[in-house]
């Protein structure tokens, strides 16, 4: 690998933005990555960071701005080009063939060949000597992929990135799932690499972890560079104030939303994996925020109270009764509903009418002995395309061809077509346009007032602040605070989210 002049800007990127339809992720970013340093690139979620290294890494281009590569001019045309100039990337999702091993994986599409056929012998070769450059020679390369620990798969990817004289290395959060001890192996070896004038960018939401591995640490806020700071000029408490410093709109929350009654009350919930020992109350006509970073656990409290994933510790009493959630469609018929996070993969049946995906959930409702009244699914429709303002040419027509914010209003009115007492609504705005926004939270707030009782799980603080009454946070699986909106701030909630993080 060429040794790189640790003085280089490897990166100068100049007032680079990117913008998703009208939403504006990335503004007037100006930033400079040298040889032989690690950079932390933090930020709470949403912030733009994972749209800044896709920029960089030549996933999509930019709207505006330039980047200085190695002293040139640069703008990728893809992935592939970005990575045939040096810059490597390893997703918090490990883009590796499981059913391939290890040196197949790291020659994918670039077999050493002879004639035509592929050099197992060579290839072995090769993928040893650069393993062991990393320090990882207990990793066989005839090994399965899906055979290796999440940290030696990291290794794996990071060996395969030396191929291409890496100069630049973009990690997203690649200690989330992680054991302490492989932690500190992985910063042996970036550290190793930056000795060796690797830049390194490194997302985290492990504060301790960017102070003690990285050189500065850059804070992304709402698509705004807000800070550039050398480690050792800076603490977890300035950071903290950086990423969540916004203003809050005044009278925006429901401070007082809710009665006494306890509706729901959790004690102790643990699923066997990430949630551990979460308790809480819902009451009656409130909405109950749920806030915390990515891997807290926010999706899968909802599911654990949904029959969607199994309680394995704990217990639920539902208006002074032990509740145990079987299953969803038993839940759906105790008047339990759930929005799910991500409507695209878990949401929609993207090929099926629209009037099928807002009617399914009430499907046992609008019949009689298996026949379906068809007069009353369009009712159903009828009723939603009023209530919500869904904008669509035919009821029959894929609810794919709809926009984000329309199939997210369905799915709401799915949701409320089976008539719930308790609504669990998992990143409701997530993707839509400023408009349905604020007509998805007009609709939230309705129906608190009149009497149904609501948990948002939402990794935006703004959006919780605007609707909740009181915020749960949760940190990395375990309850780290829980706030009356009109008494906290957002540091409160990033202090809280962060408080069982190592």
């Amino acid at each position: 690998m060429q040794q790189i002049d640790q003085d280089t800007a490897v990166l100068a990127i100049r007032h680079l933005a990117k913008a998703f339809g009208s939403v504006q992720v990335l503004e007037d970013i100006n930033l400079e990555l040298k040889g032989g340093e690690i950079v932390a690139l933090m930020g709470e979620n949403g912030a733009g960071k994972s749209t800044l290294l896709n920029i960089v890494s030549g996933s999509f281009p930019a709207d505006g701005g330039d980047m200085v590569f190695i002293g040139s001019p640069s703008s990728w045309s893809g992935p592939k080009a970005a990575l045939d100039a040096g810059i490597a990337v390893v997703h918090q999702e490990l883009s590796v063939i499981r059913a391939l091993t290890v040196a197949e994986n790291m020659f994918l599409g670039d077999y050493c060949s002879r004639r035509g056929i592929v050099d197992r012998k060579e290839m072995h070769r090769r993928a040893t000597a650069l393993l062991a450059e990393i320090d990882a020679s207990h990793i066989r390369p005839d090994a399965p992929m899906d055979s290796l620990r999440i940290a030696d798969q990291q290794a794996v990817e990071i060996a395969k990135a030396l191929r291409r004289d890496l100069k630049l290395l973009l990690l997203d959060e690649p200690t989330s799932s992680l054991t302490p001890h492989e932690v500190r192996g992985l910063f042996t070896l970036l550290r190793r690499l930056r000795d060796r004038g690797v830049a390194i960018v490194f997302i985290s939401h492990r504060i301790e972890e960017a102070l003690d591995l990285c050189d500065r640490i850059v804070v992304l806020r709402d698509g705004r560079l807000i800070s550039n700071t050398p480690s050792t000029d800076t603490d977890r408490s300035r950071i903290v104030a950086d990423m969540a410093g916004r203003q809050v709109p005044t009278g925006a929350s429901r401070p007082d939303g809710g009665t006494d009654e306890v509706v729901l009350r959790a004690s102790e919930l643990s699923d066997g994996g990430l949630v551990r020992g979460a308790s809480f109350e819902l009451r009656r006509g409130e909405i109950l925020g749920l806030f915390g970073l990515v891997g807290a656990g926010r999706t899968e409290v909802l599911e654990m109270i949904y029959g969607l994933r199994p309680i394995v510790e704990g217990s639920i009493e539902r208006e002074g009764a032990p509740y145990r959630p079987q299953s969803p469609q038993a839940s759906i018929r105790d008047g339990v509903a759930l929005l799910p996070e991500g409507r695209k993969f878990n949401g929609i049946l993207p090929f099926r009418p629209i009037q099928e995906n807002v009617s399914i959930s009430a499907l046992p409702r609008l019949g009689r002995f298996g026949i379906l009244d068809v007069a009353a699914e369009g009712a159903v429709m009828a009723k939603a395309a009023r209530e919500f303002g869904i904008v669509m040419h035919d009821a029959g027509q894929p609810i794919s061809t709809l926009s984000g914010g329309n199939q997210q209003k369905c799915i709401l009115a799915r949701c409320l077509s089976i008539g719930p007492r308790i609504l669990l609504l998992d990143e409701p705005t997530h993707g839509v346009d400023v408009r349905t926004k604020e007509q998805v939270y007009e609709i939230i707030r309705r129906l608190a007032d009149d009497g149904m009782s609501i948990i948002v799980a939402s990794s935006d603080m703004l959006e919780l602040f605007q609707i909740a009454s009181r915020i749960l946070v949760l940190s990395n699986g375990r309850v780290g605070g829980l706030h009356k909106v009109g008494e906290t701030t957002p540091v409160d909630l990033m202090r809280d989210a962060f408080r069982h993080l190592n």
